[in-house]
Formats: structure tokens, C-alpha cells, sequence
């Protein structure tokens, strides 16, 4: 545990709270974010540099938006549900929902894609169809250890959406997984390889998945994909979007790219408040995972 008192703490105000990228803080940890935004900040550790903690404040004053990562919304929207006043003292909430197909990769994942579909119809309802951005993320395509049989995720993509799609969900962000060292160890560790496609291979995938999409009204976009742009059918994806953020919440928002992710996001600038160790190791433990998942 760090001792924040041993260091000066740096107030970070931001526009945009991101809540997280590093780990499923909508699924699991929900009674951290309220107890926080009543704090009225939260203390953030830089995971490259743990003596580093900015203090970033929560007031609806700094606020304008949340953006929240997830894949299962149900206890999101629980606990919305009985502190609406807490949630709507805030201009915007938007949603980054992944829903991929169920798999052996995803076992800690124990919620239907049925009932996804409902939290997402929930979403909309109440949000917005702007506030809800549907992620198929990543696209793997793998092996199993001893066995010759190439593998992927994809089995229930054209499924899924068919469903959203009823909703009015017109867009896609996807990106093909990244085989990180980490990402490679931990997956053989657990009997799987996983496969680095080329970019001759992503497109020819994408072909298929691109004519999927257009049958049901959907624009595929890219995060962190840049090879894949010059494909007809797909673009660039901005996943914290400052433009639909100002559409969303009616007034102007500061639009700064974000230096700080990798090269080729499209994202604008935010404060994520996450973690990737301790209490943020995420319990969803996919198998692909870049981050730091529960060791059980």
C-alpha cells in the first residue's frame, strides 16, 4: 500500500473521467467509484511510477463527463439506480461496452450475451443510442497447445450483431489483439498460442466481417490499427470522442488529443482514474489480456 502522505500530491482537473481502461471498474468495484465521487477525488497512482500520485478531482464543478469501460454493466446500472442524483450531477455518462463472443478465453466471464444485450438496451434507453459504443475487442486467433486446429472468437460476431443492431447501434470498434510478451506467457502458461496476424490476413478477415456489418447497417472502426485504415468500410476510431461528448452534453469541451496512449489512438484527453494492481487487478481474467488479471 503507498503512503500518500510521504508524497506531494499534484490536483489534476480534467473534463473527461475515464473509468478505465486498466481494469473492469464498472463490473466490480462500483462501491470504490461512489465512495470517491462522494470523497469528491481520488488519488490516482501512475502505474509506471508508483511514487508518482495525482489527486484528481470528481466535482461536478471540473467533471463534465464519464466514459465507462466494461463488459457486463449489471452492477453499473444497480448501483445508478439507487444514486441517480450522484450520477446525473454530471453532464454525460457514455458507455465503452465490449462484447465479444463467449470463449475459452473468456471464462471469467460468466454473463449471457442475452443479458448483455439487455443492459445495452437499457443503456439507450436511458442514455442515449450516442452514449452506448459497442466494442468487439480484440479479434484473437489462436491455438490450442498440441493441437494443429487454428481457433478465433469470432463464432458469434454476426449473432451479436443482429441484436444490437435492433437497438440502433451503428457502429463497431474492434481492434485485432496485440501479442505483447506478457499477453504471449500468460497464454501459454495456459495451453494456448496465440497467432500475430499480418496485414494481408487482418484484411481478408475483415472482408467478411466488413460485408457482415453493412448487411446490418454498421461501420466498422479501427482503434490502434493504422495499416487497416486504407480498407473501404473502415475508419478511425476516436473511443473518448470529445465531439460527440460536446454533442452529448450541449456545450463546448476541451478537444486535446491524448498524448498519452499509444501512437496511433484516436482518443482526446481524459483522467483515467484505474489501476492494474491491487484492488484493479481485473476478475474477469481473459486469457488475452494486456493488463493485469486476478491471479485466480
Amino acid at each position: 500500500m503507498v503512503n500518500i502522505s510521504e508524497y506531494k500530491l499534484k490536483l489534476i482537473k480534467s473534463e473527461i473521467i475515464s473509468c478505465s481502461r486498466r481494469t473492469d471498474i464498472p463490473a466490480f468495484l462500483m462501491d470504490w467509484v461512489i465512495s470517491k465521487i462522494k470523497a469528491g477525488y481520488v488519488d490516482v497512482v501512475n502505474p509506471f511510477n508508483r511514487k508518482q500520485i495525482s489527486r484528481v478531482t470528481l466535482s461536478p464543478k471540473h467533471v463534465k463527463a464519464w466514459v465507462w469501460w466494461s463488459k457486463n454493466f449489471h452492477e453499473w446500472i444497480k448501483v445508478y439506480q439507487a444514486n441517480k442524483s450522484l450520477f446525473n450531477a454530471y453532464k454525460g455518462h457514455l458507455f465503452q461496452f465490449t462484447i465479444n463472443s463467449p470463449s475459452e478465453l473468456e471464462k471469467g466471464i460468466s454473463v449471457s450475451l442475452e443479458e448483455r444485450f439487455k443492459q445495452s438496451k437499457w443503456l439507450i434507453d436511458t442514455f442515449g443510442i450516442s452514449a452506448l459504443s459497442f466494442r468487439f475487442d480484440p479479434i484473437i486467433f489462436y491455438k490450442k497447445k498440441g493441437n494443429d486446429e487454428l481457433k478465433n472468437n469470432l463464432d458469434k460476431f454476426e449473432y451479436i450483431l443482429e441484436h444490437l443492431s435492433k437497438y440502433g447501434i451503428n457502429e463497431l470498434i474492434f481492434s485485432f489483439a496485440t501479442i505483447y510478451n506478457k499477453v504471449q506467457s500468460r497464454m501459454n502458461y495456459r495451453g494456448f498460442i496465440p497467432i500475430e496476424l499480418n496485414t494481408e490476413e487482418k484484411q481478408k478477415i475483415l472482408t467478411e466481417l466488413i460485408e457482415i456489418c453493412c448487411m446490418r447497417g454498421i461501420k466498422m472502426k479501427a482503434c490502434c490499427q493504422p495499416e487497416l485504415l486504407s480498407m473501404k468500410g473502415i475508419s478511425q476510431a476516436h473511443c473518448i470522442d470529445a465531439n460527440k461528448i460536446e454533442t452529448i452534453i450541449g456545450e463546448p469541451i476541451e478537444k486535446v488529443r491524448d498524448t498519452g496512449q499509444r501512437k496511433y489512438c484516436g482518443c482526446y484527453k481524459s483522467k483515467d482514474i484505474g489501476g492494474y494492481t491491487g484492488i484493479f487487478r481485473c476478475k474477469h481474467n481473459c486469457a488475452y489480456c494486456y493488463a493485469s488479471p486476478a491471479k485466480k
